[in-house]
């Protein structure tokens, strides 16, 4: 069905009672109007339509009021396939979408911000986008990092997001290297547990991890050293040696290391294509995972998840409570973060 290998429709339907403790759970289902739009993937990387039949098929088995649309891989600066596009225009209010592309939705009319249209039309959601990174061989590894006890991370979330809301200052060490400081200052934490129940409301699945950008342009000073994952213009990479970013009032300005120049070269390319370039590479977010089943792959949608990992990104924040809007957003990820909130030590 759908262009899928029967061997991989039958492994998906083994998960249909998975897929379905989320639509139940995690979006609380009562007989709205679901949308899943995915794509085709390509060659090995075909995780994207894989997760978006699992969807389909748990509430075709509930006999929920489900429509399920492919289109072409897209980039951010393309536009969505018009039938596409036509749905999502003729989606009624207070309704669900869910995404699972491989890279990136596309443009659809004026609107740039698919969460910003689904608040606006108050349609509830689950994204999963740059799946094509991933071979289908980890799509267990995807089960895992969703299937996990949502109650007990949301807990951990909560009381993280508890003490970063009231925090002035949060500073993060790691052994490799990492020793930088953000200054949070009547900033709000979000926490990201799959918990997606109100109009408007939505996010990644899989779920866990709690975000927050720093206080205006220039408020983080230090370095990071990224030796989980990276993301760049081409996807994310795990890599195999380290590379070490210094941020000086807000911004990078320099890197090294053997694959600094993957990151370099991520720059530039959205720097030339910016509005404002000197926004690019601006320091955006600093985040923790909190998935007790989600594992390094070099998948950053997964990988940012991770417990027992922390993350910064650089580029825009504007759309979760930040004031830098740029083209570009990459998070990027190290092992075995220390946090200081406030000077004080905290055990996660």
């Amino acid at each position: 069905m759908y262009g899928l290998p029967k061997i991989l429709t039958d492994k998906v339907e083994k998960n249909t009672s998975q897929f379905y403790k989320i639509l139940k759970n995690s979006l609380k289902v009562k007989g709205e109007e679901i949308l899943i739009i995915s794509d085709y993937g390509h060659g090995e990387n075909i995780l994207a339509p894989m997760l978006a039949y699992g969807y389909y098929a748990a509430a075709k088995s509930k006999k929920m009021n489900v429509n399920l649309l492919f289109q072409d891989v897209k980039k951010g600066f393309m536009f969505a396939d018009d039938h596409v596009v036509k749905a999502i225009e003729l989606l009624e209010k207070n309704n669900i979408v869910i995404l699972a592309v491989s890279n990136k939705l596309g443009r659809f009319g004026d609107q740039n911000s698919f969460r910003t249209y689904c608040n606006a039309r108050k349609h509830r959601f689950l994204s999963a986008t740059g799946l094509g990174d991933v071979k289908t061989a980890y799509y267990q590894q995807f089960m895992e990092a969703m299937s996990i006890n949502h109650n007990r991370m949301k807990k951990k979330g909560y009381l993280i997001k508890k003490q970063w809301d009231k925090a002035k200052t949060i500073r993060v060490k790691t052994e490799a290297g990492t020793d930088i400081t953000f200054d949070v200052e009547g900033m709000e934490a979000i926490a990201n547990i799959g918990e997606y129940h109100q109009p408007g409301q939505g996010g990644n699945m899989p779920a866990g991890e709690v975000y927050i950008p720093p206080q205006g342009y220039h408020g983080v000073s230090g370095k990071f050293v990224i030796d989980g994952s990276m993301k760049t213009e081409n996807g994310a990479i795990l890599l195999d040696s380290p590379v070490m970013v210094h941020v000086k009032e807000g911004k990078v300005v320099e890197l090294e290391g053997p694959n600094a120049y993957l990151l370099e070269e991520t720059f530039q390319k959205f720097e030339a294509r910016a509005k404002y370039p000197d926004r690019v590479r601006q320091i955006a977010e600093l985040g923790i995972g909190i998935n007790p089943g989600a594992v390094l792959i070099g998948s950053m949608i997964l990988d940012e998840k991770v417990y027992g990992t922390g993350h910064i990104a650089i580029g825009s924040n504007s759309w979760f409570g930040g004031a830098i809007k740029t083209i570009y957003h990459g998070d990027q990820v190290f092992k075995k973060p220390i946090f200081y909130v406030d000077g004080v030590k905290k055990e996660y």
